[in-house]
């Protein structure tokens, strides 16, 4: 530990201030839910040391809080903007081609298998097949890791449905801490609240319509099968948090 180069006073108790910005993080750190008091002008503490002591102790609290849900999440983000990129690309496409050349609008999947395009359509019909190549990267992405983060999660919802939850409810950790009727809804919030302000049907279910089950349901039916799987889901996400902290 470095000589130090002041003190700092905590409930009344004076203690040796590090000279050194990793160790005066480590104290920052140590009493971050406390209130200590240090006198830079009587100390002749320089501003700097403080500064770079916060800096380390903001990126370490920073870092602390990069759990692998949260890669998850940018990662299922990431692909539905590409989804979006993807059809805004295919449509600009067929368009273009068809303005060009004056023949019949086209599916995107034939203006693709031709070996030439006119004017700068190559550079798009580039872009575009970058986009896919990223979305399947992505979706092998979420495939393979999702299940090592929240298996039953998975097994429940299936894999990308379960991370747009899990995004949808901020991180695993809220998500755990939410009750099932909370869940039904993630996604229909736009639907609750035109519900809770101008009285229209309050919606029964909202990314959980993606699931097979309620797809398939009967609309009478939709409701409560999506009650049962918020259910389940609510179980298998505090299986999930709070698990292995309790092994």
């Amino acid at each position: 530990m470095g000589t130090p180069i002041g003190t700092y006073i905590r409930s009344g108790k004076a203690s040796e201030l590090p000279s050194e910005a990793n160790e005066l993080a480590s104290v920052l750190e140590e009493h971050s839910d406390s209130l200590i008091e240090i006198n830079l002008e009587s100390e002749g503490i320089p501003l700097s040391l403080i500064r770079d002591a916060s800096i380390i102790q903001a990126r370490s609290k920073i870092k602390s809080q990069l759990t692998p849900d949260k890669d998850l999440i940018q990662s299922i983000e990431a692909l539905d903007e590409a989804h979006e990129t993807i059809n805004v690309v295919s449509e600009r496409l067929t368009a273009w081609y068809t303005q060009v050349t004056g023949e019949p609008r086209m599916q995107v999947e034939e203006i693709l298998e031709l070996e030439t395009l006119p004017s700068r359509m190559g550079i798009l019909k580039d872009f575009y097949m970058s986009n896919k190549t990223l979305i399947a990267e992505l979706s092998r992405y979420l495939d393979q890791e999702s299940p090592k983060v929240f298996p039953n999660l998975v097994k429940i919802l299936g894999t990308q449905l379960a991370v747009r939850i899990v995004a949808a409810a901020g991180s695993l950790f809220r998500l755990a801490r939410m009750p099932a009727s909370t869940i039904q809804l993630l996604g229909a919030e736009k639907a609750l609240f035109r519900h809770l302000s101008d009285g229209s049907p309050p919606p029964k279910h909202g990314l959980l319509y993606q699931h097979p089950s309620v797809k398939q349901a009967v609309r009478k039916d939709k409701g409560r099968v999506s009650r049962k799987l918020a259910a389940k889901a609510a179980i298998a996400s505090r299986i999930e948090y709070y698990g292995d902290k309790n092994e």
